[in-house]
C-alpha cells in the first residue's frame, strides 16, 4: 500500500485561530499571561503560566487525516491525573452546530515529544474542528498534519465575541479531567460558544495583587469570573485579599461583569464538620464583599454559591475528595453556564 503523503502546518497563522493565549499575537508563545507582566509574578503563577490549559486551535477543513506532532517541556508525572489530561490533546468535530468530541491523542507518557493520529477517515469530509491543549504541561511546539488533498479554512466565528476570563485554582486549571476537553473551562467554551481564557493556577492562584495586575491586562474581556477561594486559604486572607484583587480588576474594567464563585464542597466535610463550617463562613464573607461593592454603586459585581454547582452526592464528583472528575466538571459547567450567559447578555 502506498504511504500517504502528509503536509504539516503550524497553527499559528490563518486560516487557523488560536484561543486561550491572550498575548500570543504579540509574544508568539503558548503562555496564559504576558512574558512582561507589570509586576514580578509569584513563582507558582509564573511557572504555571506556561501550562497551556484552555488553549484551543480552531479551524474548518475538508480532510481525511489529521495528525499531531507535539514537543512538550516535560513528560507526564502526576499520580492522580491521567497522562492524556496532563499532556494530551483532544479533538472535537462538527458539521453543523458546536463540534462534538471525537478522539484523544495517544502517546508514550514517558516521552516529551510525540506524534499521534487524531482523525483517519476512508474519504474526505468537511468539519468544524477544535483541538484542546494539555491542561498541566507546557507546549514548545505543535504541528498539524493533513492528507495532501486537504482543504483548510477559517473557523466559523464564535456566536459571542470577547473573552470570558476565569481566575482560580487547580480545579479551574483542569485537575483532574481525564482529557483537556473535559475541564469546566473548555466545557463552558462549547456551551457558550465564546472564548474562555483559563487563568487557574494549581495551588498558586492566591489573589496576589501582582497576579491581579497581570490578569487584568487581558484585552477584550467580556466577563470576569473569580473562583480562587480554595487557594487563598484562611478566612482572614480571603477578607484581606479579595477586595484588593477585585478593586484592581475593576480599575481597568469598570463595566465588565464580575462573578465571585465560592468553593465547591469537599468530601471530607461529611466527617469533618469544622471544615464545612469554615467553608460556610467564607461563603458568607464573599457574599458580604459583593454586597459591599453593590452598596458602593457597583451593580455589576455578582455572587454565585459554589455549593449549588454540585447537586446531590457532592463527594462522588471528585477524584481525591477535592479535584473534579469529568462528571464533576460537567456539573460545574452546567451550573455556571446560565449565570455567565446572562452576564454576557448585559454586555
Amino acid at each position: 500500500m502506498e504511504k500517504q503523503s502528509i503536509n504539516w502546518y503550524a497553527p499559528t497563522r490563518a486560516p487557523f485561530e488560536l484561543e486561550g493565549f491572550p498575548f500570543f499575537e504579540r509574544e508568539g508563545v503558548y503562555r496564559r499571561l504576558s512574558l512582561n507582566p507589570p509586576y514580578t509574578l509569584p513563582e507558582g503563577v509564573e511557572s504555571q503560566s506556561w501550562h497551556t490549559s484552555g488553549g484551543q486551535i480552531r479551524f474548518r477543513a475538508k480532510m481525511k487525516t489529521l495528525k499531531i506532532r507535539v514537543q512538550l517541556n516535560g513528560a507526564a508525572t502526576f499520580d492522580h491525573l491521567t497522562a492524556t489530561g496532563q499532556c494530551g490533546f483532544d479533538v472535537y468535530l462538527g458539521q453543523t452546530g458546536m463540534p462534538r468530541y471525537y478522539g484523544t491523542s495517544r502517546f508514550d507518557a514517558r516521552a516529551a515529544r510525540y506524534e499521534s493520529v487524531l482523525v483517519e477517515l476512508p474519504q474526505a469530509r468537511t468539519f468544524e474542528v477544535v483541538l484542546n491543549f494539555p491542561l498541566y504541561m507546557g507546549v514548545c511546539e505543535v504541528l498539524l498534519g493533513f492528507d495532501a488533498d486537504a482543504e483548510i479554512y477559517p473557523p466559523t466565528p464564535r456566536a459571542i465575541p470577547g473573552k470570558v476570563v476565569i481566575y482560580g485554582t487547580s480545579i479551574t486549571q483542569g485537575g483532574c479531567a481525564t482529557r483537556p476537553g473535559m475541564s469546566y473551562v473548555n466545557i463552558l467554551s462549547r456551551m457558550l460558544d465564546t472564548e474562555v481564557v483559563n487563568e487557574g493556577y494549581s495551588g498558586a492562584g492566591q489573589c496576589e495583587p501582582e497576579a491581579a495586575y497581570a490578569v487584568r491586562d487581558i484585552e477584550g474581556m467580556s466577563v470576569y469570573v473569580h473562583d480562587a477561594e480554595a487557594n487563598v486559604g484562611a478566612y482572614e486572607a480571603v477578607a484581606e485579599r479579595y477586595p484588593k484583587f477585585l478593586r484592581i480588576m475593576r480599575e481597568k474594567h469598570p463595566t465588565v461583569p464580575i462573578l465571585v464563585v465560592t468553593k465547591i464542597p469537599y468530601a471530607k466535610e461529611l466527617v469533618q464538620e469544622e471544615m464545612r463550617e469554615l467553608r460556610l463562613r467564607k461563603k458568607e464573607l464573599q457574599r458580604s464583599i459583593v454586597v459591599q461593592f453593590n452598596a458602593e454603586g457597583d451593580s455589576n459585581m455578582h455572587f454565585l454559591d459554589g455549593e449549588t454547582l454540585y447537586p446531590g452526592c457532592f463527594e462522588e464528583y471528585a477524584v481525591d475528595g477535592v479535584h473534579a472528575t469529568d462528571l464533576g466538571f460537567l456539573k460545574i459547567a452546567e451550573g455556571m453556564a446560565p449565570v455567565i450567559r446572562e452576564l454576557l447578555q448585559r454586555t
